[in-house]
């Protein structure tokens, strides 16, 4: 990165329209503050979801100002070329609110796109979004609303519920927005009765690749499924350094039966995700969208919220499995968790119960729409837990 001080070479307006510059989400992801002093500088970490898909694309310019729409300043990230993710501005003063916005060039500048939705930013402010948020919330079969704490640029959503009812169910999600998403549970086709309510654990994410400040990487992201496959692949922006755990929910309600998701062939470079309906039904199946978030295993802190990524020490089938996690926490924690192989055939969801500031129960629970057995080979597990 290096600052740029020139002037802006004008646009070429007729391919404005052929850069896929929707895709430049601009997302802060940490301010570091330095003195309280209102005459101390600082700087800010900016992140977005580069275009890999235009090979004109050589880099990006990041655009600053004092006031909205009008900018001041020029940054060029191009370190990576059109893989640039992100830069760091410092010399920025105590209390001031600053704009950015991102828009990306050729090699020689002939070509700019228009620019990404712009954001706004006060220096030192404590109050600044943080990339993640997590909650616990009862759910039942009527769509409910969940309100985030903050507003988010563009939120990916993840879930798990907990098995206190006598019979199975799905979750589904959709209408995510930036302020929040509907949420319910469905029973199982087959079944004559609504789901029971559950306690539903969640995690909201910035969309995009992030570097948390133990250097483990992430990536929250989503697809659109294709009917006529039967599993879509899922590739990673960057290659992991280790295989990440991957926990998926779909997000829309396209269909009218209820589905689940299956995750497979999870490597670092990327992943495998399908959509299942119960075993009885022919598997008519129409698009949906599906949120996933990859985690590298690891241990830290994000903004106070203690976090640990890891897989399950064994295999875990129909027979519940008490996962100990030890003295990590200090309260029972929010767990996401799901399987990371297809080993058995029949469609099935990963359930917790039991859940304390030490340990957990998980194990899968098959449906019955076609046969009354529940047995489940064993498959591997992967779990996020965020706590105190």
């Amino acid at each position: 990165m290096r600052l740029v001080r020139r002037s802006l070479p004008i646009q070429n307006r007729e391919s404005q329209h052929n850069f896929p510059y929707r895709r430049y989400l601009l997302a802060l992801l940490l301010c570091l503050s330095g003195h309280q002093s209102a005459l101390a500088s600082s700087s800010v970490t900016l992140q977005w979801n580069p275009a890999l898909n235009d090979s004109r694309i050589a880099g990006y310019e990041i655009h600053v100002g004092t006031s909205s729409g009008t900018y001041r300043w020029v940054y060029e990230a191009s370190d990576k070329g059109a893989a640039t993710r992100q830069v760091s501005i410092s010399g920025k003063e105590q209390g001031k609110t600053y704009y950015f916005a991102i828009r990306a060039i050729n090699h020689d500048r002939s070509l700019i796109s228009p620019f990404s939705k712009e954001i706004g930013h006060t220096i030192g402010d404590a109050t600044q979004n943080s990339i993640l948020e997590s909650d616990e919330v009862w759910v039942g079969p009527s769509w409910q609303w969940v309100s985030f704490t903050q507003t988010f640029t563009d939120p990916i959503v993840v879930a798990s519920s907990s098995e206190s009812g006598s019979h199975p169910s799905v979750i589904r999600i959709e209408g995510v927005e930036p302020s929040g998403f509907w949420i319910r549970l469905e029973a199982w086709d087959y079944l004559s009765r609504d789901a029971t309510t559950e306690t539903v654990n969640y995690i909201a994410m910035e969309r995009g690749r992030h570097r948390l400040p133990n250097g483990s990487e992430v990536m929250a992201g989503r697809l659109l499924t294709d009917p006529r496959e039967s599993h879509n692949q899922v590739s990673f922006t960057e290659i992991f350094r280790e295989t990440p755990i991957v926990v998926t929910n779909i997000t829309s309600n396209n269909g009218n039966s209820a589905v689940t998701t299956m995750i497979t062939s999870v490597e670092r470079n990327g992943f495998s995700v399908g959509i299942t309906e119960q075993e009885s039904n022919t598997q008519k199946k129409v698009a949906e969208t599906i949120d996933f978030i990859a985690w590298e295993p690891s241990k830290g802190t994000i903004d106070g919220t203690q976090y640990l990524v890891a897989r399950t020490p064994q295999p875990v089938d129909h027979r519940p499995f008490e996962l100990d996690f030890g003295s990590s926490f200090a309260d029972p924690p929010l767990v996401l968790a799901h399987a990371q192989t297809i080993r058995g055939s029949d469609p099935f969801t990963l359930r917790w119960s039991n859940k304390t500031s030490r340990n957990i129960y998980l194990r899968l629970v098959e449906e019955q729409s076609l046969d009354a057995e529940l047995l489940h080979h064993a498959e591997e597990i992967g779990y996020l837990l965020l706590g105190r």
